[in-house]
């Protein structure tokens, strides 16, 4: 079914001018119908020059809004408040310019929101790719398709407050690209740009959290809307942890989402505001238990961490053929997993898109 007017997707830029080229070429060549609207946080004139190139015969339906977000978070919050209040239509998908929008499994998504009234959100699961060994690159001669984000919420919110709170903690599951609702995407956004939390990582647990508080989301298994790029982000780029949390407040923002969060849960539960603040933090302190050795072992053991880098690249360049094989029979294991999760009936679309962006990707390269 397709439903052109309902649907809205977002690009959020700020920079990365190669992978903005890319994205729109891309979207050109599969015939892309539904409006995007590209919000663009660089402010200056490549992103709009790339636009006219590119859509020069303005196949795509493109709105294009500049924005300043130099000055830090507080303005990226603004920027996708101000381009969301910008969308007309009931649902809404934000993407990066880094990666890729499976159609097939994008119309699934749109299909299935617009038969079932009592989900605010739905989404596929989401694909990884990697060019080069995870070079920061746009094309390159050896494309592979990467594990599937691991899932364990089909159905958000869980039965319990708490339950469902631990597992969003300790069982990471992304909604960034989920097909929402628009109303309630813009609730979401409204509330970011007032609390301004200074770290990106309690901005996504406060979308997933307060997602579930909005109403029902359903992951379908069986489809695929989305393949993000590996290793092109600019965020987790040189990051590190302990700098970070000295720049930025995490402990302050952990507070100002434990707050907002529990007294919207307390309002529609048996729980006490009190019961569920302290609950999100102790989560929280979980899931730094969990995330913080396997920051921190380069920084602990020093020489034994160089003496694995050493080792890692004696062997890729050594047992390079090895390296190979292994790389492709562990790719054809993916793809064959990938295609078993897939219904029969979608199964030949969603393998001619594979072919079709592996071939992009590959051809593109000398262009």
């Amino acid at each position: 079914m397709k439903l052109v007017q309902t649907f809205t997707l977002v690009l959020l830029v700020k920079g990365r001018h190669e992978f903005t080229r890319r994205w729109l070429n891309y979207m050109k060549t599969i015939n892309f119908e539904y409006p995007i609207i590209i919000a663009d946080g660089q402010d200056d004139d490549e992103t709009k020059k790339i636009i006219k190139e590119v859509n020069n015969e303005e196949n795509l339906s493109i709105q294009y809004f500049r924005y300043n977000t130099h000055s830090g978070y507080h303005d990226y919050y603004k920027m996708k408040l101000d381009v969301l209040n910008k969308v007309t239509s009931d649902l809404v998908m934000l993407c990066d310019n880094d990666d890729f929008v499976f159609l097939t499994g994008l119309n699934e998504q749109i299909d299935f929101l617009y038969k079932n009234s009592e989900y605010i959100s739905s989404s596929g699961r989401i694909l990884n790719f990697e060019i080069n060994n995870h070079e920061y690159t746009t094309y390159g001669k050896n494309v592979n398709f990467l594990k599937p984000c691991e899932y364990y919420r089909f159905e958000e919110p869980l039965g319990d407050w708490k339950k469902h709170i631990n597992s969003v903690f300790t069982q990471f599951q992304p909604n960034f690209y989920n097909v929402f609702r628009t109303k309630f995407m813009k609730i979401i956004a409204k509330e970011l740009v007032e609390l301004n939390f200074s770290d990106l990582v309690i901005n996504e647990f406060y979308v997933q959290l307060r997602a579930a508080t909005l109403g029902r989301s359903k992951i379908l298994g069986s489809t695929f809307h989305y393949l993000r790029q590996r290793g092109t982000s600019s965020v987790s780029k040189d990051y590190e942890f302990s700098k970070d949390l000295i720049k930025k407040n995490m402990p302050n923002d952990i507070r100002k989402l434990s707050s907002k969060i529990s007294y919207i849960i307390s309002e529609n539960s048996n729980y006490t505001k009190d019961e569920i603040f302290s609950f999100i933090l102790d989560s929280f302190s979980n899931y730094l238990n969990f995330y913080l050795p396997r920051v921190t072992l380069k920084f602990r053991f020093p020489k034994l961490y160089k003496l694995k880098l050493k080792f890692i690249k004696y062997y890729r360049d050594k047992f390079l053929f090895f390296k190979k094989l292994t790389l492709l029979l562990q790719n054809n294991f993916i793809m064959n997993q990938i295609f078993k999760l897939s219904e029969k009936n979608k199964l030949t679309s969603l393998k001619e898109e594979f072919i079709f962006i592996k071939n992009f990707l590959t051809e593109n390269e000398v262009k």
